[in-house]
């Protein structure tokens, strides 16, 4: 991945299968290796633990095992259907094949919402790593 759109350095994840304490791992860090003709530093990665999606509500914060909701929500729409059954069951899409609502955004009163729980434009999902963010969108009353 590059740095930016400008740059001309460029960031590469590799993952080493290691044991649980990743000794043989962190013997790499800080060494140097040739690719393609170019030395490269080894770094260690920060760990980024993001925030779960719930795949049956569709919402951020929770994993699907612990979730309350009484039913499943369709990622695409929004309403209490499956995926599977959005094409068949949905009214939305029976009047627009292409129409989305996020829930997230639909829950935090967001303007723009057209869009879908698990599309890349939704702010939820650009935030995803971000807990801090995603507390704050529902704040506790």
């Amino acid at each position: 991945m590059r740095t930016s759109a400008h740059s001309d350095t460029c960031v590469a994840w590799i993952d080493i299968h290691d044991s649980v304490a990743g000794t043989s791992a962190r013997s790499y860090i800080n060494k140097t290796i040739v690719i393609g003709g170019r030395n490269c530093q080894i770094r260690g990665a920060a760990p980024r633990p993001g925030s779960a999606l719930c795949t049956r509500c569709m919402r951020w914060g929770h994993h699907s095992s612990v979730c309350r909701s009484k039913g499943i929500r369709c990622p695409l729409c929004g309403l209490p259907h499956s995926e599977d059954a959005h094409s068949t069951y949905c009214a939305h899409s029976k009047r627009d094949p292409d129409a989305r609502s996020c829930v997230n955004c639909c829950a935090a009163g967001k303007t723009k919402r057209d869009h879908s729980a698990t599309d890349t434009s939704c702010p939820f999902w650009q935030n995803r790593f971000d807990r801090d963010w995603l507390r704050r969108q529902f704040p506790k009353k």
